[in-house]
């Protein structure tokens, strides 16, 4: 969905509230999650006083990167709950299989601009940085990265890598930090629903697993599919067409 609707610790129950230059240890070949992550940086750890200086170099959003999607999950979906469905905590070592519906309302677009193929592209600023307010704190999510694993006329998946920093407005320190790693997948589960499968992995800032969570989101699509030509002041017209001339094949 629009990556920047939403913070993907909503779909982790509270443990990680909610997707660069930084290498992760993402699996690009399979769909699994990764054993570890990255340590965070040392200067956005707890304790730090947060400077947007201290944020890895290139984290701007002015990346100009795109991917292909599936015609069938181009357009705008709307969603009203999401089942949380499993949670494993690696520190206790509790399991837990039951199924809670919450509600989670929102919608998603999907696609950004069509090539002269009719292939529909969206667009992939990441990395990038999103603040929330989060009330006496501020939430500063760093988008490491967002990627495809699979494009097909079944199913789409994507991996998504990012760093939550909670920031205190008083002190200005950082609080805690977390990494996540969310694997969605999607399929069309009947005509004009769009099934969404999504694992999350948290990480602490030490790079070692907290826990794992699964949601299930059923969304009903309201509206087909349209070129988005602006986003955010961007002229993304341009930069898609800037995308191909610089990524056209070799004859």
């Amino acid at each position: 969905m629009q990556k920047r609707s939403a913070l993907i610790a909503l779909a982790v129950s509270g443990l990680y509230l909610l997707t660069g230059s930084v290498e992760s240890k993402v699996l690009k070949a399979e769909i699994n999650h990764s054993e570890v992550a990255d340590p965070v940086e040392a200067k956005l750890l707890p304790g730090q006083f947060f400077d947007a200086a201290n944020l890895p170099p290139g984290a701007t959003g002015d990346s100009n990167n795109w991917y292909k999607i599936p015609k069938w999950l181009a357009g705008t979906w709307h969603k009203d709950s999401q089942t949380n469905s499993y949670q494993f905590n690696y520190v206790t070592g509790q399991e837990d299989s039951t199924a809670r519906t919450v509600t989670a309302k929102g919608n998603g677009v999907w696609g950004t601009q069509t090539d002269d193929q009719g292939e529909i592209w969206e667009f992939n600023p990441a990395p990038y940085v999103d603040t929330v307010d989060g009330g006496t704190d501020t939430i500063v999510q760093l988008i490491r990265s967002s990627e495809p694993l699979e494009a097909s006329g079944a199913r789409f998946v994507k991996n998504t890598l990012d760093t939550q920093l909670r920031v205190d407005k008083t002190t200005g320190k950082i609080k805690t930090v977390q990494t996540a790693e969310q694997i969605s997948t999607y399929t069309i589960d009947s005509p004009g629903v769009l099934k969404r499968e999504t694992s999350s992995k948290i990480f602490g800032h030490d790079g070692k697993p907290l826990m794992l969570a699964r949601s299930i989101t059923y969304e009903n699509k309201i509206a087909e599919y349209q070129p988005r030509d602006t986003i955010n002041g961007k002229n993304l017209k341009s930069l898609f067409q800037q995308y191909l001339d610089q990524n056209k094949p070799v004859e």
